[in-house]
């Protein structure tokens, strides 16, 4: 392969991830200090009091004072690649190099936004829907709702959270919470406030309800037989309803994609190889500025 197509099939690669990252985009940047090696770190600053006392007239007040809490995180690196025979490359109709790197690109994007929501699973605070008063009672019958949403924003307005746009939180949310909230004649999909002269939405953006603007990724997490539906274990979903600041996510170093067409670790030149790597980090940074609903699901009822 000439310089050329491998510098193609990278730029196909990086533009077909981003479009389909749905957590990463919403983290805070982290940065990597010099020297520091894997090392990435954030700034978390606590919320500023109200300053309610008159100024005296020629006299500057008394600083109070940033309070700003250093925390960090460890580069961690994921990747995969995949093998492809001659045979299948040649009687193919299309190119099936060029497919895997589409695949692959995907495949980057889930796997990445997969660890984000794996990180962030235990972060925030805790809201349970329906009438459950533990997560090991929750079942299909407790499912997400309007009275989910609204209990959410109360939180974080209340923690002092901000809006992550300038007049809405965003929420994380599986398809099968995604299909139980949808029902609600208050929800307005994305499309009708695009087309109202919104352009800019997030990847993944499904609609908004009370304030929040949803975002459906099936890398949500599913615990598997943690809730209880009378003798029969349920699935419990979680969905993350956050402003800024509740996450950080380091910049992604060195995704890229490599395409070996023949492979160097074939003797007879009858495969190719692409693969895929990236390095990052992520961390929960307040958790008072992140609610994690759980909840049940019709679909699984």
């Amino acid at each position: 392969m000439t310089t050329v197509v491998n510098s193609w099939y990278e730029k196909k690669f990086l533009m077909e991830s981003r479009k389909n990252f749905v957590l990463e985009p919403l983290g805070l940047t982290g940065t990597i200090p010099k020297h520091a090696g894997k090392v990435v770190v954030w700034n978390r600053f606590s919320v500023p009091t109200a300053k309610a006392s008159a100024l005296t007239d020629a006299t500057d007040p008394t600083p109070t004072g940033l309070s700003a809490t250093l925390l960090s995180a460890t580069l961690a690196g994921y990747g995969n690649f995949e093998r492809i025979g001659e045979l299948l490359d040649m009687t193919a109709v299309d190119s099936i190099v060029e497919k895997a790197v589409d695949l692959l690109a995907y495949e980057a994007a889930l796997s990445i936004d997969t660890v984000i929501q794996a990180s962030i699973s235990a972060g925030g605070i805790q809201v349970l829907a329906g009438t459950a008063t533990h997560t090991s009672n929750l079942n299909a019958g407790d499912t997400f709702s309007v009275t989910s949403v609204r209990k959410a924003v109360n939180k974080l307005l209340n923690f002092g959270a901000r809006k992550h746009t300038a007049d809405r939180f965003v929420g994380t949310i599986h398809p099968d919470v995604m299909y139980d909230l949808q029902g609600d004649s208050n929800w307005v999909n994305a499309h009708i406030y695009t087309e109202k002269g919104i352009n800019a939405i997030y990847n993944g953006e499904v609609g908004e309800l009370y304030g929040v603007r949803f975002v459906s990724s099936n890398a949500n997490v599913v615990l598997t037989n943690s809730g209880s539906l009378g003798a029969v274990s349920s699935d419990v979903y979680l969905t993350h309803i956050f402003g800024k600041d509740f996450f950080g996510v380091s910049k992604l170093q060195n995704l890229q994609t490599w395409v070996d067409s023949p492979s160097k670790n074939v003797v007879m030149n009858h495969a190719s190889d692409v693969a895929w790597k990236a390095y990052f980090a992520v961390k929960v940074l307040n958790d008072s500025f992140g609610v994690r609903v759980e909840s049940g699901s019709s679909l699984t009822a």
